[in-house]
């Protein structure tokens, strides 16, 4: 049977002889899948297309920025801050926006005639938020464009503790002296908060010889001093009051610490943190 099948196939048509090889071709396919199939033989490996992980970024060159360094009193010392000045009277408003409602109208200039300085604490794009001076509640804040602005750096920062009566100077985040103060009495007390150095006034007059820092800051309590009661940082000719709780609000020291101060060249719009640590 199977030899007169050969015989027939050898004298056919190509046709039917290449129809043939087609036909055992595809049994021989079969035939081994089904072996891999049943009796486990080894799966073609699928190709999976895996994405390419993407290149690290290069680093910045340099060092990044040193952090703040914490004082005794928990305090943050930053190693500079960031004060704004204007040319003239800026409008600063609630929020990022000139929709929005108008805080306050900064004057270009301290009633001394130096220009005004604002610490600034944010930033946007296009906007700075500030510290305003001179207005109560003392940490109020707005927000400014900064295009209407000039900035510039300052390395001191003040730490006022007032449990310690005692004033600490830093700078570029260092402690540089500590200072005993008076500070206000329990009925007219030094106001707590983040602050500036506002103006500066060099040989006032006694008893507050020889410099007054006056500060962002005000007092709640007095309301009938002309300018509303500002509380500064000054000399006083009394130096038994050091470490003792006797002003109207301001921070009293002795003449000589504070001749020491003013030789530092403190700037304006330097950060005094009045904190009382326990």
């Amino acid at each position: 049977m199977r030899s007169r099948l050969l015989y027939r196939l050898a004298h056919s048509s190509p046709v039917v002889q290449g129809l043939a090889v087609l036909v055992v071709l595809v049994l021989v396919v079969g035939i081994f899948e089904a072996d891999n199939y049943l009796f486990g033989g080894k799966a073609k490996p699928t190709a999976h297309h895996v994405a390419a992980s993407p290149s690290p970024s290069p680093s910045p060159s340099g060092s990044p920025a040193p952090a703040p360094s914490a004082s005794p009193t928990g305090v943050q010392i930053p190693v500079s801050s960031t004060v704004a000045t204007t040319s003239d009277f800026l409008t600063a408003y609630q929020s990022p926006s000139t929709r929005s409602h108008a805080v306050s109208t900064v004057d270009p200039h301290n009633l001394l005639g130096q220009p005004t300085p604002m610490l600034v604490v944010g930033s946007q794009p296009g906007w700075d938020q500030v510290i305003l001076p001179d207005h109560l509640p003392n940490d109020t804040m707005g927000w400014v464009s900064a295009s209407s602005v000039q900035t510039a750096t300052v390395n001191d920062f003040i730490v006022v503790d007032l449990a310690k009566y005692q004033l600490d100077h830093y700078v570029s985040g260092k402690l540089v002296k500590s200072y005993p103060v008076a500070i206000g009495a329990p009925n007219t007390a030094t106001p707590q908060g983040m602050f500036f150095v506002w103006a500066i006034q060099p040989n006032p007059g006694a008893p507050y010889n020889p410099v007054i820092f006056g500060l962002s800051a005000l007092s709640p309590f007095v309301t009938n001093w002309p300018d509303g009661g500002i509380v500064g940082i000054h000399g006083w000719s009394d130096t038994s009051v050091e470490g003792k709780a006797v002003s109207n609000g301001c921070i009293r020291m002795k003449p000589n610490d504070a001749s020491a101060l003013l030789a530092t060249n403190l700037p304006l719009g330097t950060p005094v943190d009045v904190v009382a640590a326990d």
